[in-house]
């Protein structure tokens, strides 16, 4: 492994990771600097202190016990790793799913004369440096929290076990996309509705396993399941991280320093699982074309029989298919059913005990209301962006033999 080609490859992902946002508002000038996100996250570490510093200071303003204090330490300390894990993965993630091929482009690292490692490796530290600015703002903020409340020692293993949980985030989006590109082969061979109802309901899981991460009543009911010395927890090698420090807050060292090691050997194997996934899969398997005997009769639509014509049927198909078969619109699809679960999710899971006999028949009612508002808000969202993305189709319809009013239709 070269690593001056190591870091170069990491430097150009991360450029290309950058090129994609200068498109929105950032200019070229400032997006060609990678010291750009250094810069960020020393702002946003400075931030971090004081915000830990102000958490500090209003808890003690409020009287809150010393056993509070540490319930409330044990809860932040424990639920920054969890949530770096599920962040990386889940950006990284979405990259993979929402970048352009003009800003970076998984089959062209088969003709750069670099090997399986080296990918591997640049783009995880490409990740982990991409969004390093939210581990610098975690780690602020618990900065004098750890300080103010006497658990030093703890915040020293937060540091360790921040960068470890980053990594572990970032290595998994590297064993996805892996998989990810093995499945794409097998795809391509479900053609049709097929290949566009796989790919919505991909992007409909991410998001409502992001929506479920990102909850703050699922971390606070794993913090008090690892609290509670629950056995099953130990089992899980993404729970060991935040059991590293939740058992030196009780004073454990030697069980968090087994359980720091433990996450170093987890961060090890998964990189050996994304080095060798990678290196089955790093030349992708080139299309081919299938040609049948059969063929099919296309039937007359029954949009037709309420008076449309059959030149518009064919715009509202043409528009239909071009927006399926875009990554950055299948998301847009799918916000109208995300929006419903974001809203009714937290008085689904709130931990609020319920003390009347009709609680059971005014939840339904109750959840109705979230449901029709997520519905409106997502088709009205995706209306409102749909404006202006039009393009080069305005030109095309005007150079075609297609009267106003069946455009409009």
């Amino acid at each position: 492994m070269r690593i001056s080609v190591l870091l170069e490859f990491a430097k150009i992902l991360m450029l290309s990771r950058l090129r994609n946002t200068r498109q929105s508002f950032l200019s070229n000038r400032i997006t060609n600097r990678p010291i750009l996100i250094a810069l960020i996250g020393s702002i946003m570490f400075a931030a971090g202190v004081g915000f830990g510093t102000a958490t500090v200071s209003f808890l003690r303003g409020a009287g809150a016990s010393p056993s509070d204090i540490g319930q409330i330490v044990q809860t932040i300390f424990g639920g920054i790793p969890i949530f770096l894990i599920g962040f990386f993965f889940t950006m990284g993630l979405l990259w993979e799913l929402n970048a352009s091929s003009e800003s970076e482009s998984s089959d062209s690292i088969n003709w750069l004369p670099i090997s399986p490692s080296e990918y591997v490796f640049a783009s995880t530290l490409s990740t982990s440096y991409t969004y390093s600015p939210l581990v610098l703002v975690t780690i602020g903020y618990s900065l004098p929290i750890g300080i103010l409340t006497g658990n030093t020692s703890a915040f020293f293993v937060l540091i360790v076990a921040s960068v470890v949980a980053a990594f572990i985030g970032s290595v998994t989006v590297e064993i996805l996309r892996s998989l990810l590109a093995r499945a794409s082969t097998s795809f391509s061979k479900v053609g049709g509705r097929s290949m566009i109802i796989l790919r919505i309901l991909g992007v409909i899981l991410i998001l409502l396993f992001t929506q479920t991460l990102f909850s703050g009543f699922l971390i606070i009911r794993i913090i008090n399941s690892v609290s509670s010395a629950n056995a099953t927890t130990v089992l899980v090698p993404l729970l060991w991280p935040t059991l590293s420090i939740t058992t030196i807050l009780r004073s454990d060292l030697l069980s968090s320093a087994y359980f720091l090691l433990l996450s170093l050997g987890f961060l090890a194997v998964l990189g050996s699982a994304a080095l060798a996934l990678r290196s089955k899969f790093w030349v992708a398997t080139p299309p081919s074309f299938h040609f049948s005997n059969t063929g099919t009769i296309s039937r007359v639509s029954r949009l037709r029989r309420i008076g449309v014509s059959a030149i518009s049927l064919a715009l509202v198909r043409r528009e239909i298919r071009s927006a399926t078969r875009r990554k950055e619109v299948v998301r847009l699809m799918a916000i109208p059913i995300i929006l419903p679960v974001m809203i009714s999710f937290p008085a689904i899971f709130s931990p609020a005990p319920t003390t009347s006999a009709a609680s059971g028949l005014i939840s339904p009612l109750f959840l109705a209301v979230p449901l029709l508002f997520g519905v409106g808000l997502g088709t009205l969202f995706l209306g409102m962006t749909s404006i202006g993305q039009e393009g080069k189709r305005l030109w095309n319809l005007s150079s075609l033999p297609l009267a106003r009013y069946s455009s409009r239709r």
